[in-house]
């Protein structure tokens, strides 16, 4: 925190910090560090795990949420499945949908065409859902 502090202080919010993570190296620029910081509880925990009043509440389209399968220290199929099942439980939510992406690393690399797949495939089934929900107005 201080050293993104004094970044940002001198002017230089975009030099990046390094994020200790010892399976993939993350940066993160001291702005955005200090933004992070200052985010309020329900921004934080955006999905609702914990809270009660989550972000994801007030989002009003559906959400795809994906992640690579040979990312297991970023996101797994049970942290999907936590996501998933948490925005579930909120009283106002919209629908979520997951997906793993098999072989992928936390960039997809190499795995673009699956990932186009997975979106275009999604984006298929909303609008099918669109065209049902307009033919019985």
């Amino acid at each position: 925190m201080a050293q993104a502090t004094k970044l940002v202080a001198d002017g230089r919010g975009e030099d990046l910090l390094r994020l200790p993570n010892p399976a993939f190296p993350s940066f993160v620029s001291a702005a955005t560090y200090l933004d992070i910081s200052k985010a309020p509880a329900d921004m934080l925990d955006f999905f609702g795990e914990r809270s009660t009043n989550p972000g994801v509440a007030r989002i009003q389209c559906p959400i795809l949420a994906f992640f690579g399968t040979r990312e297991s220290d970023i996101g797994t199929k049970a942290d999907l499945a936590v996501l998933k099942s948490s925005v579930d439980r909120q009283p106002k939510h919209p629908k979520v949908t997951t997906a793993m992406i098999g072989g992928a690393d936390h960039m997809y690399t190499g795995e673009e065409a699956q990932v186009a797949q997975v979106i275009a495939t999604w984006a298929d089934s909303l609008r099918v859902g669109a065209e049902s929900t307009s033919t019985r107005d």
